[in-house]
């Protein structure tokens, strides 16, 4: 039985429809326009008990999973909102007061106490899940700060730096961060054929803040490897096994840092790691416009071509990272799963 009501799909169809059409762009942005979504449908959901929110909220996830099926950030974020309440869920049981033996005789004491517990405990349970979400809004707002500390311990003076992933702005804001302590150099690469315009803007970015940037095309990486102190990769999303998503073409720079012995550090804030496992990788990343590897005006080339792909996103195994690092510290690819288990619920992995 659907639980959703007129009023919650009015608030739900907006950002539906801005998914679709792509017009909400970054992962922050999409983690706070879920999140603060969700704060919108409790407020106006109507629920005598928890586990008719839990399912309300279960079936907002599977519509906005529907809406854009190869972005894990949504559901990462309706799952923490999810564990939130069964967190709150499993405090109320534990503050219940027992009723001792001698007590329990008298029956109609027990009902009123009971009837007024749970009339509190839905009156407060509203206010106590929606300030939650603020602090998960906080959360996802203010990630670069926490990543930002780690910055001066991981980077030395006159190092070279690589970032294959100019659409990071939290490896951006990472770098800029650093600068105020370490004096280093980064190869930024083009990424071909997608976000070219994106790493000029990086580098240029950069250089205004006083790092000596240097923007290589994707093809010179393993000559310049050697080179080169530490890879630095933003991540789209971070699963349990310690695997991730990133831009396309880094598969290729980590295989290249793995045959040097250099060092791959991924940057991503908490919000990005999900309890799911990658097990059909082909189903989660997108393909993009085709005509950016081959112009359709070359039309020669085009007929002797049986097939051209441009997928967007690369999965990047776990062995090919050296350390996440998040707004909570720095973590082994292999501890990843145990940060997850203290973020999200197993029943909540899969909605449906």
């Amino acid at each position: 039985m659907s639980l959703i009501t007129p009023e919650i799909k009015s608030l739900i169809d907006p950002v539906v429809s801005s998914l679709k059409r792509h017009q909400i762009e970054g992962d922050q942005e999409i983690a706070l326009a879920i999140a603060q979504l969700l704060m919108k449908v409790i407020s106006a959901a109507r629920w005598t008990n928890t586990y008719d929110l839990i399912s309300i909220i279960r079936q907002v996830g599977i519509i906005i999973h529907k809406a854009y099926p190869r972005k894990i950030i949504p559901g990462n974020i309706v799952r923490r909102v999810l564990a939130l309440i069964r967190d709150e869920i499993e405090t109320e049981h534990e503050n219940t007061p027992m009723m001792s033996s001698m007590f329990s005789l008298l029956s109609t004491t027990k009902c009123e106490v009971r009837e007024d517990h749970s009339k509190k405990q839905m009156s407060d349970m509203r206010a106590i899940i929606i300030q939650g979400i603020r602090d998960l809004v906080d959360e996802i707002t203010n990630v670069s700060e926490g990543l930002e500390t780690m910055c001066v311990d991981l980077i030395h003076d006159n190092e070279v730096l690589l970032t294959p992933t100019p659409t990071s702005d939290t490896v951006l804001n990472f770098l800029i961060k650093a600068r105020t302590k370490r004096n280093f150099t980064v190869l930024v690469m083009e990424n071909y054929p997608n976000e070219i315009k994106k790493a000029h803007q990086f580098a240029k970015t950069l250089a205004q803040h006083n790092i000596e940037t240097v923007l290589i095309p994707d093809t010179t990486t393993y000559a310049v490897m050697s080179r080169v102190g530490k890879v630095i990769i933003g991540t789209n999303a971070v699963f349990a096994n310690g695997g991730c998503l990133s831009n396309s073409g880094v598969a290729n720079v980590v295989e290249c840092a793995k045959e040097h012995k250099t060092p791959v550090f991924a940057v991503g804030g908490l919000y990005k790691l999900s309890p799911l496992y990658p097990f059909s990788r082909d189903d989660l990343i997108e393909v993009g416009n085709s005509g950016h590897v081959l112009n359709y005006d070359d039309f020669e080339l085009v007929d002797n071509v049986e097939v051209v792909t441009n997928p967007l996103e690369d999965y990047i195994p776990p062995e090919h990272i050296d350390i996440f690092i998040t707004n909570i510290g720095g973590f082994a690819p292999s501890f990843i799963y145990r940060i997850v288990l203290d973020n999200y619920k197993v029943e909540d992995n899969k909605l449906e």
